[in-house]
């Protein structure tokens, strides 16, 4: 009887095992991604940068970016003293871009509006709510209330006229839901080894941020470049990192005192127009050691990633840049690369027989013993020199397609960008594209602009946002970028720079492209998306611990709220408030939603 139970035994645990092999194929009947159509969303308009113009406006944007396996179904709403409050369902896959006009104008005081969502197949739930607030100097906020999912609530102000606030929401009933109300973990890659480990570097998407060491304005060289015109990000690289940023621009000369060429200064970032220029204009950003201090911090407490410095520029200018470049002596070079072998966790001797574009992302994340990767790719005026020995190497050990669409306009920019990611196809056979897409979602304002509107302006305000409407509707499991680079990540209001103020949809944006969209695609991913898969959470290490606090606009934080606090909530349906399904209340009732 024994022989027998232990045969049972062995029979059933066979079976389990076979069918959890079978679970873990990737099979095209299991693709969830939909092709729906969508209302056409709206960038904002120029004018609206104009911050006297743009305080009047009264017509805002709420987006919202679907990349789980369920559809996200509207499932009721209301509103107050609106013009317009269009919601809608977002299909898996999908970013719809919902519409709300105030009535009237600034001083407005009631104007509420409420949508309601539930995600399709679970007992998910959450809210949109959307008010005025008087007296106020941001008086138009919303709040995305993600409770119902014990992903926290988060107050946002509008971040300009005519422009967005974005919710992303990634993961699945089985998997568990993220959302960009806050950042995840430092080190996200390592957190989804199991997931990537088997993909090359080309079936990747993470995010990367432009000019990446001008975080700050340090005036080593004499020039017209000011904050408004030259600094690019907000944050510096080390917070960089911690919002998600795995591919970085930078770009490095050294200083040299106006009368002496042989004397160098030290080794900074630098933004100009053209640093082969006689005359060179803009301004120095982080000091190369800072940079290098502010990696080793990040990599220390967040090792097993795959990072990327692509290193621009590297000649040196005088103090006052009037007389064209210095061209780098072999001293300078050697100094340089002293430097550069201060970095940990470089990565000496990689094969460079294959392009690093062709490696799997276990290649790299398994080096110096899991800590990962960090990989410094020079494109300077260098000649081609390189040091494998130390890790650096030239930026063609990798097959790399830059595309910058130098356009002044996030209009023309977006459908710009979106042809070239639509124009290479991901996945078997000899269409598969072999190289490395960067997508540049940034524009680029001519110098009156820049200076009058700022750079950070036009990042927060007309391109960013518009990349979670019209950047994530150019995407499907077959085309994307591998990156998707930005000025001014993470930052959401203008000049609110500090961790908590910052927001995180582009670092959940990656986490959601790479769970959701790559492994959507079974040339890509053989396995079945973790998303579907049983016990799909398994293999992911060290899941945050959950949180259902509140983040407010002005930055406070309260991790453990009364259950009953929901900001914005209307418990009250006044008399004139208008149902989802067109109804005019003509008496005042409590909110049956609550």
């Amino acid at each position: 009887m024994r022989a027998v139970k232990l045969l049972a035994a062995l029979v059933s645990s066979a079976w389990v095992l076979v069918r959890g092999q079978a679970d873990d194929v990737c099979k095209a009947q299991d693709r969830t991604y939909s092709t729906e159509a969508l209302p056409a969303g709206a960038y904002q308009p120029y004018d609206k940068l104009n911050p006297v113009v743009g305080k009047l406006s009264s017509k805002f944007y709420i987006t919202v970016v679907n990349l789980t396996p369920h559809r996200i179904k509207l499932e009721s709403t209301h509103s107050y003293q609106m013009d317009t409050f269009d919601f809608g369902d977002i299909p898996q896959g999908r970013a719809r871009q919902n519409a709300v006009k105030y009535r009237g104008t600034w001083y407005t005081r009631d104007d509420a509006g409420e949508a309601y969502y539930g995600i399709e197949g679970t007992d998910k739930k959450f809210a949109v709510r959307v008010k005025s607030y008087i007296p106020s100097s941001d008086p138009r906020r919303v709040v995305l209330d993600l409770s119902g999912m014990g992903l926290g609530q988060r107050e946002y102000v509008f971040p300009g006229g005519e422009t967005a606030v974005s919710l992303v929401i990634t993961g699945s009933s089985r998997f568990g839901f993220q959302a960009s109300l806050r950042h995840g973990p430092g080190n996200w890659m390592r957190k989804m080894y199991d997931v990537i480990r088997d993909r090359l570097v080309r079936h990747l998407i993470m995010p990367g941020t432009h000019d990446a060491g001008m975080s700050r304005i340090t005036n080593k060289i004499v020039s017209i470049g000011s904050e408004e015109n030259t600094q690019n990000q907000g944050i510096n690289i080390y917070d960089q990192l911690r919002a998600g940023s795995r591919w970085f621009d930078l770009r490095v000369g050294s200083v040299h005192p106006n009368n002496n060429a042989a004397q160098n200064n030290g080794f900074w970032v630098m933004h100009v127009n053209d640093e082969m220029a006689t005359l060179a204009i803009g301004n120095t950003g982080e000091s190369l050691d800072d940079v290098i201090s502010e990696i080793n911090r990040s990599t220390s407490e967040n090792p097993g990633e795959i990072i990327f410095f692509t290193v621009r520029y590297l000649v040196g200018r005088y103090e006052f840049p009037d007389r064209g470049p210095i061209m780098w002596n072999d001293a300078i070079v050697n100094d340089f690369f002293v430097k550069l072998r201060a970095i940990n966790n470089r990565c000496p001797n990689l094969d460079t027989t294959t392009g690093f574009q062709n490696q799997k992302a276990s290649y790299f994340m398994d080096q110096n013993e899991g800590k990962g990767c960090v990989i410094l790719l020079l494109n300077g005026h260098l000649d081609g020199r390189e040091s494998p020995g130390d890790g650096i190497y030239n930026i063609n050990r990798m097959n790399i397609q830059d595309h910058w669409s130098n356009k002044m306009q996030a209009s023309d920019m977006a459908p710009d960008q979106i042809n070239t990611w639509r124009s290479v196809a991901r996945g078997g056979g000899p269409a598969d594209y072999g190289g490395f897409l960067i997508g540049q979602w940034l524009v680029t304002p001519d110098a009156l602009a820049s200076t009058a509107y700022t750079l950070q302006n036009f990042a927060i305000q007309p391109t960013n946002p518009s990349l979670y409407w019209a950047g994530v509707n150019g995407i499907d499991p077959e085309h994307w970028p591998n990156v998707l680079l930005v000025d001014y990540i993470g930052v959401q209001q203008r000049d609110q720079w500090a961790w908590d103020r910052l927001s995180a949809e582009l670092y959940t944006l990656a986490v959601g492209m790479n769970l959701y969209m790559a492994s959507e695609n079974c040339d890509v991913g053989k396995r079945r998306t973790p998303l579907l898969r049983r016990g799909g959470s398994e293999g992911v290490e060290d899941r945050e611990v959950s949180w259902n606090g509140i983040l407010f606009a002005n930055g406070t934080k309260l991790d453990n709220p009364p259950p009953t606090l929901h900001p914005g909530r209307a418990e009250i349906l006044r008399n004139g408030t208008v149902l989802g399904n067109g109804t005019v209340l003509e008496e005042s009732i409590p909110n049956p939603w609550l």
